[in-house]
């Protein structure tokens, strides 16, 4: 059974950590050219004086005796190159070590985030590779689901921090702590964030034809309203939670609109041209679930910008 990371990753910083900053960091790296994505965006994540940076690289099974021990060579000798060109971006006070494992990758990174007391980990995301990713899903999709902390999935290439975030909610037990955990993300001077939440059509479901439009409309309206409200609500509570000053704060585009929630959320994404959607998944009940055709899996693969999936922290509370 793989292992999972048990961090409480929403846990207190310790005495004169400041607080949003990311105290262990697990960063895995396949050492294509597209790592590079990956690392520079390490370089402009917001940690803690003391933080740890863990780059790990993972060797799949199966290799011979002796190609595993060149393979394994070859990547300590990437990695220490990754660690110096992180070092001179970095605070001296950040520690980076690095590490090889052979397995598989997902199992190994899961299991490693859980050793190295990470709260983020932070990984890219390749195309699909033909059926084999459209069956099991990619790398990345297998540790999200298997993992009881955050990911930040990487595909842009960073230039600065991010600019253009938003925050894809569900009015439920995930909300709150992807807000948080966004925020976290975003350290002041916060840009505006757009925050996208998809309603139910009403009477979806039914058929009437007799039913007056208006009333439909009416019903559309109402459902609307209340969830701004109940959007506004979660927003507040997860800006005291996070103890975030009013000055701290940022700015709350919210959009709320009736359809699917991946239709929705793709179509937001290309027109604010957001460069880092964040969202909530629901934790496991027994066996992990399947990540294939939930909202979380269908807009990983959509979307082209960064995506951060954050489970709720019961989730991280529990092994499995």
């Amino acid at each position: 059974m793989t292992e999972s990371a048990t961090t409480p990753y929403l846990a207190h910083d310790p005495p004169g950590t400041p607080a949003g900053t990311f105290r262990s960091l697990l960063v895995p790296v396949d050492l294509s050219p597209a790592s590079d994505r990956v690392i520079g965006r390490v370089a402009r994540l917001p940690l803690a004086e003391g933080a740890r940076l863990t780059l790990l690289h993972v060797i799949p099974e199966g290799l011979t005796l002796r190609s595993q021990e060149r393979a394994e060579n070859d990547a300590r000798k990437a990695l220490q190159a990754e660690t110096e060109a992180l070092a001179r971006e970095l605070p001296g006070s950040v520690a980076i070590q690095h590490a090889v494992r052979v397995g598989a990758a997902a199992a190994e990174i899961v299991r490693h985030a859980g050793a190295v007391a990470a709260d983020l980990i932070v990984m890219g995301r390749a195309g699909g590779r033909a059926l084999r990713d459209l069956i099991l899903g990619s790398t990345a999709e297998r540790v999200v689901r298997g993992a009881r902390l955050p990911v930040l999935v990487v595909r842009l290439r960073p230039r600065t921090p991010y600019r253009r975030p938003a925050l894809a909610l569900a009015l439920d037990d995930t909300a709150r702590d992807a807000v948080i955990t966004l925020l976290r993300m975003i350290p002041p001077p916060r840009p505006a964030v757009s925050v996208i939440h998809a309603c139910a059509a009403p009477y979806q479901e039914l058929t009437y034809s007799s039913l007056p439009e208006e009333d439909v409309e009416a019903c559309r309206e109402e459902r609307e309203s209340k969830a701004q409200e109940e959007l506004a609500r979660t927003l507040a509570a997860a800006l005291a939670e996070a103890k975030v000053p009013p000055d701290d704060a940022p700015a709350w585009k919210t959009r709320v609109r009736h359809g699917s929630p991946r239709a929705l959320i793709e179509k937001a994404v290309k027109k604010a041209d957001i460069d880092l959607l964040a969202l909530g998944t629901h934790g496991h009940s027994g066996v992990a679930h399947a990540f294939l055709g939930t909202v979380a899996g269908d807009v990983l693969r959509a979307v082209a910008c960064d995506v951060l999936v954050v489970p709720p922290r019961e989730a991280a509370s529990q092994g499995t």
